[in-house]
């Protein structure tokens, strides 16, 4: 995986597996004028991304993946193709990547979630066993009610996020900037989620932007008409993508989002060509 310095951070991207989404999940986008995000089994493959931030004697995990287990396709989408035919989603590689990384989940002091979807929130307590015990658990508090009280009871998600807040251990956040560590800021950015935040990492003239679902495929780079179907608010989603791609741009900021291919972190060149660093 890929790794990259700002100051005294390391920052490095890390999977959790893999998701394969149908193009109709992507309101706006043409497969014919865009064949090249097309995976030869029909969909859109994405990574569930994460990020290790480690510096100034903490180490903050970014997003937590979508835990040890598969999810199928919805009833009426049409399915990835192949034989066996695969899952839409399937998850479990977290905590080997960790390790790969030399980290183990008692290292973790804070887990930053940037949105409450399952992919982000996997494995926080997979069956209700919290997985990174000593960590505070960091998310934007205007995802609760929408995003959690919708789901049942023995809902995935649900049964980990609940089971973190009675151990005491999470932390709901409000406002447009909060400080978790020195140069380490979370920045609000709804409109994927109520309460969706990127996370800003600055120091000595550096900057890096983990855009979290902000973003979730380069293609979006280029074409503003194209959405996801998860977007809690469609137009507040593209407000709040070209703000911070404007951003990026204008302060020459290194960014990573959650899905595109490969975790890499990159720079926007001319015409928002995404360049590796």
């Amino acid at each position: 995986m890929h790794r990259i310095t700002v100051g005294d951070y390391t920052i490095e991207a890390l999977t959790d597996g893999l998701c394969r989404i149908p193009i109709p999940f992507f309101p706006g986008l043409d497969p014919v004028e865009h064949p090249e995000v097309l995976d030869p089994d029909g969909t859109v493959h994405v990574p569930i991304g994460a990020f290790l931030v480690r510096g100034q004697s903490r180490t903050i995990l970014v997003d937590t993946g979508f835990g040890p287990r598969e999810t199928g396709f919805p009833h009426g989408v049409t399915p990835a193709t192949g034989d066996p035919a695969p899952p839409m989603g399937e998850g479990g590689d977290l905590l080997a990547a960790l390790a790969k990384a030399g980290t183990a989940p008692e290292d973790v002091d804070t887990v930053f979630v940037t949105h409450l979807h399952s992919d982000h929130v996997g494995w926080l307590a997979p069956e209700g066993t919290p997985a990174f015990a000593r960590a505070r658990v960091v998310h934007g508090a205007a995802d609760w009610h929408p995003m959690v009280e919708r789901l049942g009871h023995d809902d995935w998600s649900r049964v980990g996020l609940e089971a973190v807040r009675t151990a005491g251990s999470i932390e709901a956040i409000h406002g447009e900037a909060v400080p978790l560590a020195p140069g380490v800021t979370a920045r609000h950015a709804p409109g994927h989620t109520p309460g969706h935040y990127v996370l800003d990492v600055e120091a000595d003239d550096e900057r890096l932007i983990l855009l979290g679902d902000v973003i979730h495929a380069p293609v979006q780079l280029r074409d503003d008409r194209i959405h996801f179907i998860a977007d809690h608010d469609p137009a507040e989603a593209a407000r709040t993508r070209q703000r911070w791609l404007d951003e990026a741009e204008r302060t020459s900021a290194v960014i990573a989002p959650a899905h595109f291919p490969g975790l890499e972190f990159l720079r926007l060149g001319p015409g928002r060509t995404p360049v590796a660093v």
